[in-house]
């Protein structure tokens, strides 16, 4: 048994290594398509590499770049809360009440079906141009997966758990926050890392579309002036942050999963 224990570790290491080298591959790939582009259709398609770097740094060190990405993390924070606190906690009441899921569906349906973006002038009329209606155009886009992944997960809970629970009495809450819940974590943070990443690509659309502000209004700004490296600069800190973004939440999902299994072994 220790002896496939440790076959499978090695196995796995050796394919994490394999995944980071052809990881590394790609990124040096990737850079030399730059460089090559730049070399063929000049600053304007593409900036010198070596620009976009020295422009990263001159952002960072006068502050423009940190005060724009703590514009766009407040919007995306408290957009991310409010969607994912209201899209758990409908989509627990969905998922668990069946006849009130049955009847809001049609509706939750033909809300998520239509682009986020024809809300945008209903949302600056009623809130204005500045955080607030960004945060509701952030909650407008990452509400949808997080309320559907939950209600999926309540709907599909463990049937057996359910059953043992109601023939040992359980009520109706003890019932949804102890066994349903629980089992339906895994489709809850799906949701929620979903709902993260479209957080941050709407935080960018809201702050082009309303008052430029955060790493959307530097966006803006740079390419109005066609520049490319200060343009790119800003691109490359919206990917960091939502390759960030998913990544703890991964992280999140992996150790759920693991006290998961945990638990249903009695450990």
């Amino acid at each position: 048994m220790f002896a496939r224990k440790g076959n499978t570790a090695r196995r796995r290491r050796l394919e994490n290594g394999a995944v980071f080298g052809v990881q590394i591959i790609l990124a040096l790939l990737l850079l030399a398509g730059m460089y090559a582009l730049n070399a063929v259709g000049g600053n304007l398609v593409m900036p010198n590499p070596n620009d976009i770097v020295a422009e990263s740094v001159l952002m960072w060190s006068d502050g423009t770049m940190l005060k724009g990405l703590g514009e766009s993390l407040t919007v995306i924070s408290l957009g991310f809360l409010l969607s994912a606190s209201t899209g758990i906690f409908l989509g627990v009441l969905l998922g668990g009440f069946r006849v009130l899921g049955r009847v809001l569906d049609p509706f939750v349906n033909a809300m998520n079906s239509t682009p986020g973006a024809a809300f945008i002038p209903l949302i600056i009329v009623w809130f204005g141009l500045y955080t607030e209606a960004k945060v509701v155009v952030v909650w407008n886009a990452a509400f949808f997966p997080i309320l559907i992944n939950t209600t999926a997960g309540i709907a599909n809970a463990n049937k057996e758990l359910v059953e043992m629970a109601r023939a040992f009495g359980a009520k109706r809450a003890t019932l949804f926050w102890r066994v349903m819940v629980p089992d339906a974590l895994p489709s809850i943070l799906s949701g929620l890392r979903i709902g993260a990443a479209i957080c941050t690509v709407g935080t960018v659309i809201a702050e082009l579309t309303m008052a430029q502000s955060g790493l959307g209004g530097l966006l803006a700004a740079a390419g109005n002036r066609f520049q490319m490296d200060r343009y790119f600069a800003v691109v490359i800190v919206l990917m960091a942050l939502g390759t960030l973004i998913t990544a703890m939440l991964r992280l999140a999902e992996r150790r759920i999963g693991r006290w998961r299994v945990s638990l249903a072994d009695g450990r």
